[in-house]
């Protein structure tokens, strides 16, 4: 493979940083996440083929961050700083709906619907990454793309 970590820090970092916080819902969480990711990578970066082969295992290894992260006693006993006013500041102005609407949903739908359609993986690429059946993958694209249109304000499906 002949990358070297600069760039693939400048080519993965971006979307490690978009699942990162598209499953913590926190920025400086992501950031963290994707920080200890690039030291894994480091410390085992002579052990990828292909460039396919290191980009399937940088998002299995900020999946799994990510779901450690947000089981850890530590992240349990924070409070995020939306939910302190005084330590925030005004959001830019620009439309955010989707922006909003995807952070509403849950981490389990919010990474599959990232996975699918921002890092253009097929389902069973997704399914190994999140460790899920394609089935499971298939099911919450479903869930997550009607509660996303709900969200949005256009009518849900039935089902």
């Amino acid at each position: 493979m002949e990358l070297d970590d600069e760039q693939v820090i400048r080519c993965f970092g971006p979307s490690l940083y978009r699942l990162a916080y598209s499953y913590c819902a926190q920025r400086e969480d992501a950031e963290d996440v994707v920080q200890e990711v690039l030291i894994k990578y480091l410390r085992h970066r002579g052990a990828f083929s292909s460039e396919q082969e290191l980009r399937h295992w940088l998002f299995k290894v900020t999946a799994n961050q990510c779901r450690d992260l947000l089981r850890s006693a530590w992240k349990k006993k924070t409070v995020p700083l939306e939910d302190r006013p005084e330590l925030t500041q005004p959001a830019p102005e620009r439309d955010l709906d989707l922006e909003r609407a995807m952070q509403a949903l849950g981490p389990a739908y919010r990474t599959v619907l990232y996975l699918y359609y921002y890092e253009d993986l097929p389902v069973a690429q997704v399914a190994q990454i999140l460790h899920l059946s394609q089935t499971a993958v298939r099911s919450r694209l479903d869930r997550g793309r009607k509660q996303l249109k709900a969200r949005l304000g256009g009518a849900p499906s039935e089902r």
